[in-house]
């Protein structure tokens, strides 16, 4: 097979290259990061906008600091460590700036550094393939200043940092295809590897890259060397996320006994689906090809055009780099359609978010630079005037199309949109009727209230599965016994011989029964006769979400009791789920 090297990618280049570019990409770096670090900060503070996924990664990461028993592992296994592990410093600031832990800023930063980190990456690529200045900058708006890249940047959740390190590993994947340097190589498998710690969907991902990688190294290889350059060449990029996926799931067994909570954990996302599926009947209403399709072309109504040239350039110039966006970003998209298709996941609105990068990173890998004192080809034109069709859509077709939709409920279905209609339309959606504006009151009226009563540590017991607000939004966290602690178990069992004299319950009506209601079922309706109810408050909505139950003693001889609670060995064992 012959390569075409779209672009000269030398070491006394790069060097020199990265010289003169450093300072720019420093300032563009840090423009992007104050953009999208203001744009979040003033959703959430001012309008009480966020979706709840991001402030509750930022109590993950303050229950690892700032609990009774501060340990690394209480950010819990559910959901992948990497977001919640950056949230750290910024969580540990909150004694100077109490908003970073309450309102869950130190998440708005977090993915702000990593959308910044992204766009940064999207610049390298144009400069890897020798784009002109303006286009250049015109790629990586496309990106960067993308409504719904904006909106996500800030948002605190994790679809920034599976940005950023799957857009990583497409520029090394791509100069690998170019070059054949293992290098980049290693180094597409470092960011997959990863990619993994922030989220479980760059698995496909990482199978689609090692797929390309496997066809082009059998194929470029000759003789009796091809199936040894091949299995070496999928070892070095396949081996940084085979020992993630590895050590992630035996460390998560070794203290939570479970290899992958996300799937089996009692709070894990497979159980949360099942939980709605349970409500809505058999299928989600919104999980037909229909509506996948919308929301992908919603997201990025330009993906299906920017696959097909993608395609044509690979076949016809024979330069594989062009499908690499679509091998890597692609898989992602793939996978989340599938899924939502098949109701294996809530096929939120966000989750089509890589289309945006795929679709320029495309654009980009088709450019095609002459070499100085080089004629172009007719291809080689083509190619490039595709590419800045592609390039000049994404700003003036696709960014356009994308704006409206966001306050579309029908197309972009998911928590942090659903906020913005009051925005728009505040007489016809006033904010104070909209659930999505409420989020979080409750948790914090109730941790003011508790403050309130100068508790010793250790004093209130609370899974922190629905009430991680509470202890979000609390001055005094140590007072509460959560899921993480290693004595919740023991404080759960014997609640009055370990000191508790509060017990925050949470409804289970309205989603998964946690540790409490499935240690005490009656607890909600009745106390189980441990608990006197001395406060109660709503949800986001007007259903009944926590109550309060102070500690009044030992519960009877339940042999002897009807409705008293069931004994240790007849209930499931507790595991922390975060």
């Amino acid at each position: 097979m012959t390569t075409v090297v779209a672009a000269p990618i030398q070491a006394d280049s790069d060097q020199s290259a990265q010289g003169s570019t450093r300072w720019p990409g420093l300032l563009l770096f840090t423009v992007l990061t104050a953009l999208y670090c203001a744009v979040g900060t003033v959703l959430v503070l001012r309008y009480n906008i966020f979706e709840p996924d991001a402030p509750n990664r930022v109590a993950n990461a303050g229950f690892a600091i700032y609990a009774r028993d501060p340990h690394l592992s209480a950010i819990g296994f559910v959901w992948n460590p990497l977001p919640s592990m950056v949230d750290i410093p910024f969580v540990a600031l909150s004694h100077w700036w109490p908003a970073l832990k309450y309102y869950g800023i130190a998440g708005v930063i977090q993915s702000s550094l990593f959308m910044a980190g992204a766009a940064l990456m999207v610049r390298g690529i144009a400069l890897d393939r020798g784009l002109p200045t303006a286009w250049r900058w015109v790629a990586v708006g496309a990106v960067a200043l993308h409504p719904m890249i904006i909106l996500y940047g800030g948002s605190g959740l994790s679809e920034a940092a599976e940005m950023f390190c799957l857009v990583w590993a497409v520029r090394h994947l791509m100069r690998w295809c170019d070059s054949e340097r293992v290098g980049d190589l290693a180094w597409a498998g470092i960011a997959l590897g990863c990619g993994y710690l922030t989220r479980y969907e760059v698995v496909p991902a990482a199978a689609g890259a090692a797929l390309l990688v496997g066809v082009v190294t059998w194929h470029r290889s000759r003789g009796s060397d091809r199936l040894q350059s091949t299995v070496l060449n999928l070892g070095i990029i396949g081996f940084p996320i085979a020992v993630t996926i590895l050590i992630w799931a035996v460390t998560g067994w070794i203290i939570n006994g479970e290899l992958f909570a996300t799937f089996s954990s009692q709070y894990g996302n497979s159980s949360q689906v099942a939980q709605r599926l349970a409500h809505v009947g058999r299928g989600d209403p919104g999980s037909g090809w229909l509506v996948v399709s919308a929301r992908l072309f919603g997201m990025q109504p330009l993906t299906g055009i920017a696959v097909a040239t993608a395609v044509l350039v690979a076949v016809f110039r024979r330069q594989v780099s062009t499908v690499v966006p679509v091998a890597v970003l692609g898989a992602t998209l793939t996978f989340a359609a599938v899924a939502q298709h098949l109701s294996m996941t809530f096929g939120w609105f966000r989750f089509y978010l890589l289309a945006i990068p795929m679709v320029v990173c495309i654009a980009v890998a088709c450019w095609t630079s002459a070499r100085p004192g080089a004629a172009r080809s007719t291809a080689d034109r083509r190619s490039t005037q595709a590419a800045a069709v592609l390039l000049t859509a994404s700003v003036v077709v696709a960014i356009p199309v994308t704006t409206p939709l966001i306050v579309n409920e029908d197309i972009a279905y998911g928590q942090l949109e659903s906020s913005f209609i009051s925005l728009v339309d505040p007489v016809g959606h006033p904010p104070e009727k909209q659930s999505a504006r409420r989020r979080l009151i409750s948790e914090r009226q109730l941790a003011a209230w508790l403050d309130a009563k100068k508790l010793p540590d250790g004093a209130v017991l609370m899974d922190t599965f629905l009430a991680w607000g509470v202890w979000l939004s609390s001055d005094h966290p140590k007072q509460f016994v959560i899921t993480s602690d290693y004595d919740f178990s023991a404080a759960l069992n014997r609640p009055w011989d370990m000191g508790i004299r509060y017990i925050v319950a949470t409804n289970p009506r309205l989603n998964i029964p946690d540790a409490i209601n499935r240690r005490y079922p009656d607890l909600w309706s009745t106390g189980a006769g441990i608990g006197r109810l001395i406060y109660s408050a709503d949800g986001v909505t007007s259903d009944e979400m926590f109550r309060v139950y102070e500690v009044i003693g030992k519960p009877v001889d339940p042999v002897s009791t009807p409705g008293a609670p069931r004994p240790v060995s007849a209930v499931e064992p507790v595991k922390p789920p975060r």
